[in-house]
Formats: C-alpha cells, sequence, structure tokens
C-alpha cells in the first residue's frame, strides 16, 4: 500500500511535462530558463565555449555580361559566335572586407575557373572574362564561387545564363 502512495506523490510533484514546449515567458534574457539553478563556478559548462559574435550580413551582386572589358558597357544575353571574350562586369553591396572567390565559366561539361576577388564598390568593376572559340555555341553560364575549405565545399553565390550563337 506504500508503494502506490509513494508513487501517487512523486508524480504529483512534478510541475509539468517534460516534453512540452518551452514558451519566450519561461527563459531568461541570456536564454536560461526561469527557475533553474545558476552553475556555480566550480561546475563543467556543457554549452560550447562562445566566440566573438558575428554579424549576419546580406551581400547583394549585380551584373552585366558585355563584349566591352571597359568604358560604356552593353549588358547582353546573346552574343556571337565569333565574340572572341566575354567580360563579366560585377557590383558587390555589403561586403565588409575583400573575400576572394571563384569565378566559373561553364559551357556544356567544360568549366574554366578563373579566380577573383570581390569587394564593395559603388560602381560595376570588371571581376573575369573569358575566350570564346567560334565552335562553342550554345547555353553558357558563369557562377561566383566562395572559396571553399578543407571542411565546406564553395558555395555559389550568384549565377547567370547567356548564350552563344
Amino acid at each position: 500500500m506504500r508503494a502506490p502512495l509513494l508513487t501517487c506523490l512523486l508524480l504529483s510533484s512534478v510541475p509539468a511535462c517534460a516534453d512540452a514546449p518551452i514558451t519566450p515567458d519561461q527563459l531568461e534574457a541570456d536564454g536560461v530558463l526561469r527557475g533553474t539553478p545558476r552553475q556555480q563556478s566550480d561546475q563543467a559548462s556543457f554549452s560550447a565555449p562562445r566566440g566573438a559574435v558575428q554579424r549576419a550580413s546580406v551581400v547583394a551582386l549585380s551584373s552585366v555580361l558585355a563584349t566591352q572589358q571597359g568604358g560604356a558597357l552593353e549588358d547582353r544575353d546573346h552574343f556571337v559566335a565569333s565574340v572572341g571574350a566575354i567580360h563579366l562586369h560585377v557590383r558587390a553591396d555589403g561586403i565588409e572586407s575583400p573575400r576572394p572567390v571563384s569565378f566559373r565559366w561553364i559551357h556544356g561539361d567544360q568549366a574554366i575557373v578563373v579566380p577573383g576577388t570581390l569587394e564593395t564598390s559603388g560602381a560595376l568593376q570588371h571581376a573575369a572574362s573569358v575566350e570564346v572559340r567560334p565552335h562553342q555555341v550554345g547555353p553558357w553560364r558563369v557562377e561566383v564561387a566562395t572559396q571553399g575549405s578543407s571542411a565546406e565545399p564553395p558555395e555559389v553565390i550568384y549565377s547567370r545564363e547567356f548564350t552563344v550563337e
């Protein structure tokens, strides 16, 4: 008789369901659950150490594909097969410091990779060029990709398609 009574007393002292969602009114300003005893200095922390605060930034890229390397530019999506070279001009907004990238010119199953750098500027800047041979007609794509690391592959942050006819 005592065991069922003891079990009943223990269960009645539980304040809430363990898998109920935590609501904002149950959290302190620093994210700790209200009513949770604070860790003492002699206790080990189970969370990862906090590093420097990182700000999220929005990077906006705009581009012009042109036959001109500089001067007055005419943005195009279609080029004749005898074009010679196509130049990518980029304006990057929201970059806090110069960022190494690669410009990938893709035609069919072939890619030409050109290393470069993006940096914030108030105007279009020549970023990369590709030589086009008369037989390289059809759809093309140019991509701007971040420099990957051993832990992360490169990420395509901008892509634009065009045609050589």
